[in-house]
């Protein structure tokens, strides 16, 4: 993270809305100044992938796809790579990340192809191919993308169990930041979020929930919430749906989606039977169970009742084939 100073003028950026900075509620009107049409039109498709349109989002990159321009055409096809699975056309999403991993760019791009296909496996919860590679951040990125990466860093030390070290470097970020990135900020909350929950500090896991949605919010950018559901174990439900029935839907529906096509591709990558068969909410009440969580603390943290816990259990353990707590964990996100 060192350097993180200065943004590259009068090029056209990777990921252009995630590398620009804007006051929340004003992502719109930042995209029309960008002077270059093209890059313009990247940023929006940005702007639909974040706030939970992909067929938008996929229709606005496929045309940069085989454009020339690296950034534009790595941006395309990170763009296009997630909306696919979250649209279910798994084998397209596929298709698009092995094209990714091969793709050949000029020596002056600031990435290779490479490196973004293994970016993509970590954003998707799959294993990287060359997992050295991420371990430094490139200082050829613009700022916003860099602080971009320290969130995918710290997703990838969760994922290896790794709480502490996932949420050192999300709260390390977030300092530098100061929020100026609202892209990069939410995902760095949300992890925090997450991170924080796992080593049982609750009320800490609140707070970061809190100013991700302050900073989502003003742009309906709600993807971050509905990628994260499981993980996210009943934030979003207890802390959105009371004040924004209407927004909450919106991100369940998205999560509804995004979490059965993720499976998909997550299972036919890595071998595993991650949540074989089961609806969102049968794994978000499985992964609390799973986690030392009473039936009464689920039902109060979820908003229903005993009997709703119990009942999703019981299918769930039908689902897997188990009778125990302890055997619900091989099949659950960490």
């Amino acid at each position: 993270m060192n350097g993180m100073t200065k943004e590259k003028p009068n090029i056209r950026q990777i990921m252009p809305l995630v590398s620009r900075s804007f006051a929340p509620g004003t992502g719109k009107e930042m995209i029309e100044t960008i002077p270059d049409p093209e890059e313009r039109k990247m940023a929006a498709a940005e702007y639909c992938l974040f706030s939970g349109k992909a067929e938008e989002a996929a229709a606005l990159a496929e045309p940069f796809l085989t454009h020339p321009d690296p950034a534009l055409c790595l941006s395309a096809h990170i763009v296009y790579c997630i909306s696919g699975v979250t649209l279910g056309r798994v084998d397209e999403a596929q298709r698009i990340l092995e094209a990714l991993e091969t793709l050949v760019v000029e020596k002056s791009a600031p990435v290779t192809g490479d490196y973004c296909a293994d970016v993509v496996r970590v954003l998707l919860h799959l294993p990287e191919k060359r997992p050295e590679k991420l371990d430094a951040i490139p200082s050829s990125l613009p700022e916003g993308a860099r602080f971009f990466l320290c969130y995918v860093k710290a997703l990838r030390e969760y994922l290896r169990g790794e709480y502490g070290k996932a949420e050192g470097i999300a709260a390390a970020a977030l300092t530098l930041s100061e929020n100026r990135y609202p892209i990069p900020a939410i995902y760095l909350h949300v992890i925090s979020t997450i991170s924080l929950m796992r080593r049982e500090r609750l009320e800490e896991a609140i707070g970061h929930f809190a100013a991700a949605w302050e900073l989502a919010l003003p742009d309906e950018l709600f993807s971050p919430f509905g990628e994260h559901y499981v993980l996210l174990s009943g934030l979003n439900k207890k802390l959105i749906k009371p004040e924004l029935q209407e927004k909450y839907q919106e991100i369940s529906k998205y999560a509804d989606r995004y979490f059965s096509n993720w499976i998909t591709i997550h299972n036919s990558h890595t071998g595993q039977q991650v949540a074989p068969g089961l609806t969102k909410m049968e794994s978000t009440v499985a992964t609390l169970f799973s986690r030392g969580w009473s039936v009464k603390e689920i039902a109060h943290h979820l908003g229903v009742s005993n009997n709703t816990v119990k009942q999703h259990l019981s299918e769930t353990y039908q689902k897997l084939g188990v009778n125990r707590r302890e055997q619900l964990r091989d099949f659950l996100l960490r």
